[in-house]
């Protein structure tokens, strides 16, 4: 009776796992990921469907697990791929990351970030078992260099749905000059080996979905974020449920909705005099929230100036002058909309009388 109730205890034990002192006897990096509970899935099967890929259920990906411990932090992406790759990304500090992942030296796909921008990315292809896994030079954007010495392995072999792609990373090695990690918040998504490729199916997926279009650029503007270190201490809390601290930019599953704008509003008309001292003021309606940045041009084509924010979101005014300060000529002007995304842009014209 008594070796029964220990059986039942450890039994429990596995099967509501919280994050301790020292996992590596009970995760195992070996491309299966039934080691971890499912305490530990931030992206499972009620946020991401099994026939969401444009590329079939053989290029999908199928979740996100995540623990850790004193020393290590453990990450599996549960995923199909058939002669494709699966890429996991992980965004640990704010203020730099991937933007856009045509613009790397390497791993050169066609997305675009918003929302994240990545410090780190592991990636892998089809019967692949070593996943390479990168960093971001420190402050940049572009320069990516090749880790090796990070534990991964991954089993996908072509068209097999229950392989995974697993790694194990020391704390130390995700810190950068000893900054505490507070949190991280993590992606994946399936592409092919082809650069400048995009992709079928993202998890979580994107805001404004996602095209048939191999080659079409992606926004991936969605995440799972995990608080790693609650009581801001500085070190990986211990004793908790993964699943119970991760939360998301938008909760899936939704229905995409691709960037609109909807209406551009001017308060006094599109003629103004900024001789006069006139100014024209404008603003965007869209379907969703975004953010975007305005260009103005003239009827050549020429680069005149940036119009200034106003207090209202997505409300902007010109004063009808250059860079320089000065007044430009009588003409019609081109107010050029950017969405920050990259998603789309919109275009409209004003005319300056004197």
């Amino acid at each position: 009776m008594y070796q029964y109730l220990i059986y039942c205890i450890l039994y429990l034990s596995f099967l509501i796992a919280e994050t301790g002192t020292d996992l590596s006897n009970r995760i195992i990096i070996d491309g299966y990921s039934n080691d971890f509970t499912s305490d530990e899935e931030v992206i499972n099967e009620i946020h991401e469907s099994s026939s969401d890929s444009y590329w079939g259920e053989y290029n999908d990906v199928k979740g996100i697990k995540v623990t850790w411990d004193n020393t290590f932090l453990y990450l599996a992406v549960d995923a199909c791929s058939w002669d494709n790759n699966v890429m996991l990304f992980i965004d640990v500090y704010d203020h730099y990351g991937i933007e856009n992942m045509s613009e790397v030296n390497a791993w050169q796909r066609s997305f675009k970030f918003y929302n994240i921008n990545p410090d780190y990315f592991v990636g892998t292809w089809d019967t692949n078992d070593s996943p390479q896994f990168w960093k971001v030079q420190e402050g940049g954007a572009l320069q990516l260099e090749w880790i090796q010495n990070i534990e991964t392995f991954s089993t996908f072999n072509t068209g097999s749905i229950d392989r995974s792609m697993e790694l194990k990373i020391p704390w130390a090695d995700l810190q950068v000059n000893m900054q505490p990690i507070t949190s991280i918040k993590l992606l994946s998504l399936i592409t092919s080996g082809d650069d400048f490729s995009g992709s079928p199916d993202c998890a979580p997926d994107n805001l404004g979905g996602i095209s048939n279009n191999s080659s079409q650029m992606v926004v991936l503007d969605n995440y799972v974020e995990i608080v790693i270190d609650g009581d801001n201490d500085g070190n990986p809390d211990l004793g908790i449920l993964p699943q119970e601290r991760a939360t998301f930019h938008k909760t899936p599953p939704f229905s995409p909705l691709p960037l609109l704008v909807e209406n551009v509003l001017f308060e006094d008309g599109k003629v103004f005099s900024p001789s006069l001292g006139e100014k024209v003021y404008f603003e965007l309606e869209t379907n969703r929230g975004s953010e975007f940045d305005v260009k103005i041009f003239n009827l050549s084509g020429e680069f005149i100036d940036f119009s200034d924010d106003e207090i209202q979101t997505l409300s902007w005014s010109w004063d009808g002058r250059d860079q320089g300060g000065e007044v430009v000529p009588f003409g019609v002007y081109i107010l050029y909309f950017i969405a920050s995304s990259g998603e789309i842009s919109q275009k409209e014209t004003v005319v300056v009388v004197n």
